[in-house]
């Protein structure tokens, strides 16, 4: 009995000297057919991968890989799903990578707010190519390593300030900046705002944009509630403005996430109507804003062009290395749906309002 007729439990894994033997050829002949762009004679390639079918034979990729000192193998870190921006997020970062030959490793934090050092050292045990990291923060010491270690570091959607790493993130302060000009252009005066985590850097963009212009403008913030970029902390947070300012006619939540469950508690507990009674600002356009129970006037996020731009530094040769330090800042822009009243709209804008006869959302 060989060792190929073990059972199950303890049957070894068919090598390329196996398939060799059963389709008499060389070891070096079959990891060319297994390999993209070699030539190999066609009933040669064909009675190799026969072999390999009948063997149940797949080639170790990662093995491979780490013998050449080459890897295509690309580390996502990442949080928050909860939050239904970073699925769509990940969805199309990962679709793209794959489409490019490149292979998501992803890998998942408990919280936002967590570090991602340890998920960080994680990836580089896997000798990945490069590692890009969503919603966490990381220290800059982790960061350097990485660096050392020749792995560039890929930031989406947020800045990671003073370090070596690459950004590609959305201009979240102008975005934050043009939603306190809606509620001013559409007549609203007394406004509270909903903030996501502190020490996140687009909070901090999303919150300070938004008081700067709104004081540029002449008016003062009625009242802040911080949240934690939850659907349920927007709930929490809209009723406890509307218990603390009565004549409360306008709510900005840093993500669409706590914008969804602001209308909740608005229309839901409270009975009052969206925008009649209190208009709501939303922040990053997800795919739920659309739909008929929101509406939700929001800054939509350019996430396909961020995405494709992460794209294109992780196929430079060099894996985006000589990119350190880079900043990559891309513009939002609004997106009129019925949760405001409506205003003028500026080139590159959308109106995405409906027939009020239609709309059975507020």
């Amino acid at each position: 009995m060989s060792e190929m007729d073990v059972n199950d439990k303890g049957r070894r894994s068919a090598s390329s000297a196996d398939v060799a033997a059963l389709a008499g050829v060389s070891r070096a002949t079959v990891s060319r057919c297994f390999t993209d762009g070699t030539s190999v004679k066609g009933d040669t390639r064909q009675r190799v991968l026969a072999a390999a079918r009948t063997l149940g034979y797949e080639p170790n990729l990662l093995a491979r890989m780490l013998n050449k000192q080459e890897s295509n193998i690309v580390a996502v870190l990442t949080s928050d799903f909860a939050n239904p921006f970073q699925p769509a997020l990940m969805e199309a970062l990962t679709s793209g990578m794959r489409a490019e030959q490149l292979t998501p490793l992803l890998l998942k934090g408990t919280s936002p707010m967590e570090s991602a050092d340890e998920l960080i050292q994680l990836a580089l045990s896997y000798r990945v190519a490069a590692i890009v990291v969503t919603v966490l923060n990381a220290s800059q010491r982790m960061i350097e390593r990485c660096f050392e270690a020749h792995v560039p570091l890929i930031f989406l959607n947020r800045v990671a300030e003073d370090t070596p790493a690459t950004s590609v993130c959305l201009n979240s302060r102008s975005g934050a900046r043009r939603v306190a000009e809606i509620f001013v252009e559409s007549g609203t005066t007394r406004i509270g705002m909903i903030s996501g985590n502190t020490g996140s850097w687009t909070n901090s963009m999303r919150r300070g944009g938004f008081r700067e212009r709104l004081d540029e403008l002449g008016h003062d913030l009625l009242g802040h509630i911080q949240g934690d970029f939850s659907y349920q902390s927007g709930h929490k947070a809209a009723l406890q403005l509307m218990a603390d300012f009565p004549r409360l006619d306008a709510i900005y939540a840093c993500n669409d996430a706590m914008a969804f469950g602001a209308m909740d508690a608005i229309r839901f507990v409270r009975g009052a109507r969206v925008p009649d009674d209190i208009s709501v600002v939303g922040f990053d356009d997800v795919p739920v804003a659309a739909w008929g129970a929101y509406r939700l006037t929001t800054i939509h996020q350019p996430v396909a062009q961020m995405v494709e731009q992460t794209i294109q530094i992780l196929k430079r040769p060099d894996r985006g290395l000589g990119l350190s330090e880079q900043v990559f800042l891309y513009d939002g822009h609004l997106v009129q749906r019925d949760t405001t009243r409506p205003v003028t709209l500026r080139e590159g804008e959308s109106d995405e309002t409906t027939d009020p006869a239609k709309t059975d959302a507020r």
